[in-house]
């Protein structure tokens, strides 16, 4: 019989261990929470902390009660407390976190589209209270900024987006974007070489340095890197294209000829190698002519075979211009270039026609 006595106080006093798991605080909490009052909740809630700051449930349901209130770093607190003592809810924590974060942030993204960007500000920036590491709130968050014309808000938030995802080079090419704009071109260079040890052949990263290098007297070097990026990748149109603008903005026009023409036998219809071709030979062409006018001003002779490479030169840029004019038909200086190399080819007629195009388009 003592035996049966001492088995029924110990099942007794698990059965009062059982119930004494969940205080009356929280269990009052809950009836509130079911009711959906959760000032109640709350009230309750924030006594059982105090009074049991070792309940990893207490903690919890205050997280979500602060939650619900929009009180963010509260309920990161409580959130943070109840993980703190025990893993128990770590899965809802986490529901709850993302469950707010993306509501948050399409609202976000619903105020950008609105054109809201007061607004869009204001929901990144809770989405990062909610969740610091969490990229996307700081990518949206920095464009906003940009588009505020916020740029040292936006750098600054970018950098912090760079640390979370260090590989992701669409970061680092929007921030080199920013660092072009405030003509700090050495940065750019610094912070494109950086992601390049992340992904050696990536053509965003190579062009940048080029144009940076570029922009910072540094001829030699900006033309080296594309070089250099197009023995790896011969055929990619985006580092052809920049090499050739390249030497088209240092007037090494028949380096650019031959690259943009690289381009061209790649993507026939890419309308801007096109212009450039056309404009470059007009550039040769003019700078020829100025040569020969200079020269018979000088008293000296002109032969006929000066005067034909001279058509020439002007001629060689009309089937490019032409070309251009087929894919896009709406600029008035690219009716007015190709007019002048008509003209000086020879063609007066065609010429004529092409400038009256130019002006019916001007006067639009």
């Amino acid at each position: 019989m003592k035996t049966r006595h001492l088995v029924l106080f110990v099942m007794l006093a698990g059965l009062i261990a059982i119930m004494a798991c969940q205080t009356k605080e929280v269990t009052s909490a809950k009836v509130y929470i079911q009711q959906d009052n959760w000032e109640k909740a709350i009230e309750q809630l924030e006594m059982a902390v105090k009074m049991y700051p070792n309940d990893p449930e207490a903690h919890y349901l205050l997280g979500e009660g602060y939650a619900n209130k929009g009180e963010w770093e509260k309920m990161n607190d409580m959130f943070e407390k109840s993980l703190a003592i025990a893993p128990t809810f770590a899965t809802e924590i986490k529901n709850t976190r993302e469950k707010n974060w993306v509501s948050t942030f399409n609202s976000g993204v619903a105020r950008i589209n609105g054109n809201d960007l007061d607004g869009a500000q204001k929901q990144f920036l809770t989405c990062i209270i909610i969740n610091p590491k969490r990229v996307e709130a700081y990518r949206n968050l920095a464009i906003v900024y940009t588009q505020k014309s916020q740029v040292a808000e936006a750098v600054q938030t970018y950098e912090k987006a760079i640390a979370l995802d260090p590989a992701n080079l669409e970061l680092v090419h929007a921030l080199a974007g920013l660092h072009f704009e405030a003509k700090e071109y050495q940065k750019v260079v610094d912070l494109e070489k950086a992601a390049l040890e992340k992904n050696p052949n990536d053509p965003d990263a190579i062009a940048n340095i080029a144009l940076a290098y570029d922009l910072l007297g540094e001829k030699e070097l900006a033309r080296d890197t594309y070089v250099k990026a197009l023995e790896k990748n011969p055929n990619d149109k985006d580092l052809l294209f920049n090499l050739a603008r390249l030497y088209y903005l240092n007037e090494d026009y028949a380096n650019a000829i031959e690259t943009f023409n690289k381009v061209i036998a790649l993507s026939p219809d890419d309308f801007d190698s096109n212009v450039n071709v056309g404009n470059a030979y007009l550039s040769m062409a003019d700078a020829m002519r100025k040569k020969l006018v200079d020269k018979e001003n000088d008293n000296q002779t002109v032969s006929a075979e000066e005067k034909d490479g001279l058509k020439e030169m002007y001629g060689k840029a009309i089937p490019y211009l032409e070309k251009a004019l087929t894919i896009k038909d709406t600029d008035p200086n690219l009716w007015n270039n190709l007019g002048v190399a008509y003209v000086q080819a020879g063609n007066t007629d065609k010429g004529t026609e092409c400038f009256k195009k130019s002006e019916e388009l001007s006067n639009k």
